[in-house]
């Protein structure tokens, strides 16, 4: 049985009306249910043709209306960036720092949808046009995901003269992103100085460092998902300064979890090390410090970043997760992830953030056992079927991560529409 024709059946099976009381297994799908319930070719192309054009109205948009400015304001179409007359505006100011965010933050979007006449316009204008000397005071974290992993991302596209992704070499191209990149790097650098743990500052202006007065707590997430960007930078410059900064902030965080659950709260002191917010989960505050450890490790084979993902993992499904151990199962509650109390692992709340949507995928890319893909009859990776039946059985694997052919990866890029011809997999 073809990928293609069960990918999606899972959504299906959901949207519809179930009885709670059906003892069918819904992760065993019907002949009927796979003829009629899967996705077409065509719904497929469809469906990818329109997100591109929802993607080019709002670029389009944004370059008409709002640039240079950070963002569109879609209410007055309209730039947005930040806020000078309102500087306690956190909520815009964090982000927005007046440096065209929405051009640096599209550029790797770009390549995605296949526009290298645009990426290439794109990256020429924000050579022209950024500059972050600017006296506005930003969030380390958001300026670094954003603005310096957009800029490295583009620029390690503009200089592969491969085009393993498409015709976006750009043969007459400096390294100005790059230049860029570092600039602002070295204006973040002072939110590391002047803290007793090394835990840097939430907000850095960028022509004056950290302004008197600038709070001393930081969330988990903040401060302990800098990694990639900071560790691609040192490589790119062959300077370990950022790599290393980053990567001490990542240690100390984890010789602060609690001592009885190995647990992170999400929001820390970085002056005393104490914690100031106890719940732990999966959502706004800690969620990517969990991300950025495992990422870390496929990026630079640190195994320290391994080690610490494994054992976050391990205390996450000991002390987070609820409801029946075997995700199969049809009798008990239906498997979550709550909020806690780092300290003893009680239920601190009943309601869901957001964004512990974002976290599943991670997880289930690499503990395959958890993710929906591994149900469907016969699962994407073939495995035994013993491995499709427990939550927890991807630990295994060295790692969680079992081995996909090149015929299940055709078969997975070809269910979410990647061109496989632009891909060599040994």
């Amino acid at each position: 049985m073809k990928l293609v024709n069960n990918v999606l059946i899972f959504f299906g099976l959901f949207s519809n009306a179930v009885p709670k009381k059906s003892s069918k297994n819904p992760f065993v799908l019907t002949d009927e249910e796979i003829k009629y319930s899967s996705i077409s070719n065509v719904d497929i192309e469809y469906g990818i043709s329109k997100t591109r054009e929802m993607f080019q109205f709002g670029w389009r948009n944004y370059m008409e209306h709002a640039f240079p400015a950070d963002e569109l304001d879609p209410i007055h179409c309209r730039g947005r960036g930040h806020d000078h007359e309102n500087p306690d505006n956190i909520n815009i100011n964090d982000v927005l720092g007046d440096y065209s965010l929405g051009l640096i933050d599209t550029l790797d979007s770009l390549v995605v949808f296949g526009e290298p006449d645009e990426f290439k316009q794109a990256v020429n204008l924000v050579i022209k046009t950024v500059s972050f000397e600017k006296n506005t005071t930003v969030q380390v974290f958001e300026s670094t995901i954003r603005v310096m992993g957009g800029l490295l991302a583009a620029h390690m596209i503009a200089v592969d003269n491969t085009n393993r992704f498409g015709p976006f070499y750009m043969p007459d191209y400096g390294g100005e992103l790059l230049t860029l990149a570092h600039d602002l790097a070295g204006r973040l650098l002072p939110a590391f100085e002047g803290t007793a743990t090394g835990i840097p500052f939430t907000r850095v202006n960028l022509m004056k460092g950290v302004l008197p007065g600038t709070t001393n707590s930081t969330c988990t997430s903040g401060a302990g998902s800098l990694l990639l960007e900071f560790g691609v930078l040192s490589k790119l410059l062959g300077d370990d300064t950022y790599e290393r900064l980053a990567r001490r902030v990542n240690e100390k965080l984890w010789t602060l979890r609690n001592e009885a659950t190995g647990l992170h709260g999400n929001l820390i002191d970085i002056q005393t090390g104490e914690w100031i917010g106890h719940l732990s989960g999966l959502g706004a505050g800690i969620d990517s410090f969990y991300e950025y450890m495992l990422k870390s490790y496929i990026l630079f084979g640190d195994r320290r970043d391994l080690d610490m993902y494994n054992e976050s993992f391990l205390r996450i499904v000991t002390y987070m997760r609820r409801g029946r151990s075997v995700c199969a199962d049809i009798d008990g509650d239906v498997p979550i992830y709550v909020n806690v109390d780092a300290r003893d692992g009680s239920t601190t709340n009943t309601w869901i953030d957001s964004l512990q949507g974002h976290i599943f995928p991670v997880n289930s890319i690499f503990h395959p056992a958890a993710n929906f893909l591994s149900y469907l009859d016969p699962p994407l990776s073939q495995l035994e079927r013993r491995n499709a039946s427990r939550c927890e059985t991807a630990s295994e694997f060295t790692a969680g991560i079992p081995p996909l052919r090149h015929s299940q990866m055709s078969q997975l890029f070809k269910t979410v529409g990647v061109d496989t011809s632009l891909h060599n997999w040994v």
